[in-house]
């Protein structure tokens, strides 16, 4: 069932030139944890207050479980929400901070309260840092006592924004695997806001991925790198190929080929990722070795290759530079076909590595065979 739906929800900030959300339509099952990520300002922290209550929308409803929260104060919503930042009161322990909620509020007896917060923090691994001062834990440890804080209040939903921002890189690491056994573990609904492709991955069991105030594309994980939705949305996940193409009937043609891929008809843009790349002394593709960039285990060059510039990236020890030929095969399974968007000239040479002329002259080649084979 929908266990939290967002309907036809408008926000616009006051001064503001442009809604911040337009016409957004959102939902999550119940037990899912579904990340929204995207971009700096496109929208993904508003949405998550107007879940919790901290900001009001213009127009539409919010509904979890069933009941509408439009008129209800946050601290009455069935939520529990973990920043950015722990925000953990600094004179207080470990356990004091975890069962604060409930200790104020008189709402639980003492030795319930001391096996609950026991538990919590087992779940978060922290059993044996109950009397352990705020001020004595590390950043993932003070996230930890934040997310047990969190779940203390037994939430229908679980609100999480952006909590590992602040983290070192291997710790993030942790602490995703971390986030998502204790979620599991408790049938917890979670939406989760982040702006890390990889974070929003390994955390996800689905996807909405935002820009402009508008959700794009909203699937599964693996849908984003096998199937993209829009240039956008495949320059977003590392889709760094867009070469010029003409799609008929399920083929596609390009001056790297023809190739049998979901397209529409007309001009489309055949999209291939950098690792589709294998390099092979007897490689279908010959190409001239533009740039290079050594990544240790990987090396990912920029390649001319049938007047098209792609960037592969390649497990390779072979370390080809500058100016030499390099051979190469291209997977298949590696490539889509997205529509061509009109977009400013600018921002088309940001997310393109294709010379502009290319489709055009290899239509007038196709002619040129085709009128010399009549």
């Amino acid at each position: 069932m929908r266990f939290l739906e967002l309907n036809g929800i408008e926000k616009t900030y006051k001064g503001a030139r442009s809604p911040c959300l337009k016409d957004f339509d959102f939902s999550i099952e119940e037990g899912e944890i579904v990340v929204v990520l995207g971009p700096s300002g496109c929208g993904k922290t508003t949405t998550l207050k107007i879940v919790a209550g901290l900001e009001t929308q213009n127009t539409g409803s919010v509904y979890i479980d069933g009941e509408c929260m439009d008129s209800i104060k946050t601290e009455k919503r069935p939520i529990a929400m973990v920043f950015q930042k722990p925000l953990l009161f600094r004179n207080m322990t470990v356990e004091q901070n975890v069962n604060f909620a409930p200790r104020v509020r008189s709402q639980t007896r003492s030795t319930e309260l001391a096996e609950r917060t026991s538990e919590l923090l087992k779940l978060v691994k922290l059993e044996g840092y109950e009397k352990r001062k705020a001020t004595e834990l590390s950043g993932g440890q003070e996230q930890r006592v934040s997310l047990a804080r969190a779940l203390m209040t037994d939430p229908k939903l679980l609100l999480l924004d952006e909590p590992l921002s602040a983290l070192d890189a291997e710790l993030r690491v942790e602490m995703r695997k971390n986030i998502r056994e204790v979620c599991k573990s408790l049938g917890l609904t979670v939406l989760f806001v982040t702006h890390d492709q990889q974070e929003a991955v390994a955390i996800g069991d689905k996807i909405a991925l935002m820009m402009d105030g508008r959700i794009v594309q909203y699937g599964i994980p693996d849908v984003f790198y096998t199937q993209p939705a829009s240039k956008k949305v495949a320059a977003f996940f590392g889709w760094k190929n867009f070469v010029p193409a003409t799609g008929n009937n399920g083929i596609v043609e390009s001056a790297l080929g023809r190739f049998e891929i979901p397209c529409n008809d007309g001009d489309v843009l055949l999209t291939i990722r950098p690792e589709a790349a294998t390099c092979s002394e007897t490689g279908e593709y010959e190409g001239l070795v533009k740039k290079v960039s050594y990544l240790g285990v990987r090396s990912e060059y920029i390649v001319e290759c049938n007047d098209v510039e792609i960037s592969i990236s390649v497990n390779t020890r072979s370390i080809y530079a500058e100016n030499e030929t390099i051979k190469f095969d291209l997977n298949k399974e590696l490539m889509w076909v997205v529509d061509v968007e009109n977009e400013p000239e600018a921002e088309e040479t940001e997310t393109t590595v294709v010379k502009k002329d290319v489709l055009s002259r290899f239509r007038r080649k196709n002619m040129s065979n085709a009128e010399s084979e009549n």
